[in-house]
């Protein structure tokens, strides 16, 4: 059976979806609401975290079942969509820029994948374990940063690869290839993002890494921040398959960001990267550290990830 949306933008609730455990627990995060095409939620068990993480799946208008679409996985998926459920009042408004750029022909049609974060581990599960347990510091991290938690990033990373991904192939008409498949997040989110794909290069062919938080902790700042850089020098993906993309603010936590973001474009270059082909960045001059500012400029990244194919 074929499925479709309407062929105007409309606010559409989302269609409650139970992934395949019965284990499930029940969702307490606000129903999001999409301007542009529909979500659907998915409650997906985690063997590899020991939780239930709710999912809110993005597909556009025209979606159709006999065709196959590219995958944008990105994490913090309660802000994805919806600025009525969220604690700031502020989100990505992903289904609206989506919406416009695939309708302008801006880029081809996709589907995003949002994965929710919880508060209380949300910093824990983000965090690329490798890059500071090869830098020694995964004991100060686990101290200053995330107050006695474990640094999950390694688990959080094998649950979008080897629990989400297939889940979401299998149920949805995806082009499930590394050069369909991106990642994309902002601060801890970026750090993961770049993370996902440095690990996981057979898997992701694109990353969108905005405001990535290069400092990781106050506490800890050049000692994190030289320990990322160490580790992009190291892991970096093969250029001739894979795309990346940075941005940064100026103010609030942003303007910290800079040196770093800089570094890590150098790096990238030096690995054989190059602008205008598989490199990108951008400095928003002014813009905070939130989600209004992301919002303004996602257009950016998803341009740069979707590029039409000719």
């Amino acid at each position: 059976m074929k499925l479709t949306t309407k062929s105007i933008c409309t606010k559409m609730l989302i269609i409650p979806a139970l992934a395949f455990s019965l284990n499930a627990t029940a969702d307490n995060h606000p129903l999001q609401q999409a301007e542009c095409g529909k979500i659907e939620r998915i409650l997906l068990p985690s063997p590899e975290l020991n939780d239930t993480m709710t999912i809110d799946v993005w597909f556009p208008e025209g979606f159709d079942t006999d065709r196959r679409y590219p995958v944008l996985y990105m994490h913090d998926g309660q802000n994805l969509y919806d600025a009525n459920t969220t604690w700031n009042h502020q989100s990505w408004e992903m289904d609206s820029t989506g919406g416009r750029l695939i309708t302008n022909g801006e880029t081809d049609p996709f589907i995003i994948v949002g994965i929710h974060s919880d508060p209380s581990k949300r910093v824990s599960q983000l965090m690329p374990k490798r890059a500071v347990a090869d830098a020694g510091l995964e004991e100060l991290m686990t101290e200053v940063k995330l107050k006695g938690q474990k640094v999950l990033g390694d688990e959080y990373a094998a649950f979008v690869v080897n629990t989400l991904k297939p889940y979401i192939d299998a149920k949805f008409p995806t082009l499930s290839d590394r050069e369909n498949t991106s990642v994309m997040g902002s601060s801890m989110g970026g750090l993961m993002s770049l993370y996902l794909i440095c690990e996981y290069p057979e898997v992701f062919g694109g990353a969108g890494c905005l405001s990535t938080h290069w400092y990781g902790s106050l506490d800890a700042a050049d000692k994190f921040g030289n320990a990322m850089m160490a580790y992009v020098a190291d892991r970096l993906p093969d250029p001739a398959t894979h795309r990346i993309y940075f941005d940064h603010g100026t103010s609030t936590i942003d303007y910290y960001y800079g040196p770093w973001n800089t570094r890590a474009l150098l790096t990238a270059q030096e690995k054989g990267y190059h602008y205008g082909k598989n490199l990108d960045s951008y400095v928003d001059y002014g813009a905070p550290h939130e989600e209004a500012a992301w919002c303004k400029r996602v257009d950016r990244p998803l341009r740069f990830l979707f590029t039409p194919k000719k």
